[in-house]
């Protein structure tokens, strides 16, 4: 989240920072294999892109002036699934995936404690 910001801001260095600490944790914490690691990574590829993009657009400036070529810089938006998930994280809520058996046996618990509380 906090690469995203600085990436907005045009700050790739900053976000590349902060997006490699985040990589760091997900690798440590869950595994190079997890989704999060995965997309993470793919994160860090594309802020490298983004950056050297940046750099030879300076580059070119520097060069040739005001006459110089500027390519518009593209910024990622997150998409709502993505953002709902780290709003989650950061106000400590966590969703756990129940499968259908799950559910099933949760209402049957749900219906036996019901019952002892009556009877």
């Amino acid at each position: 989240l906090v690469a995203r910001v600085y990436e907005s801001k045009a700050e790739f260095r900053s976000a590349l920072q902060h997006e490699k600490e985040g990589y760091t944790i997900y690798k440590n914490q869950l595994g190079e294999h997890h989704e999060k690691t995965k997309e993470s990574s793919e994160y860090l590829k594309y802020l490298t892109q983004q950056a050297v993009a940046l750099q030879r657009t300076m580059n070119e400036i520097y060069k040739n002036g005001s006459n110089a070529n500027i390519m518009p810089l593209k910024f990622t938006a997150p998409n709502m699934t993505s953002v709902l998930e780290q709003l989650n994280i950061i106000n400590g809520i966590l969703f756990i995936p129940l499968s259908q058996k799950d559910l099933e046996n949760l209402k049957a618990e749900v219906q036996r404690r019901q019952q002892l509380q009556e009877s």
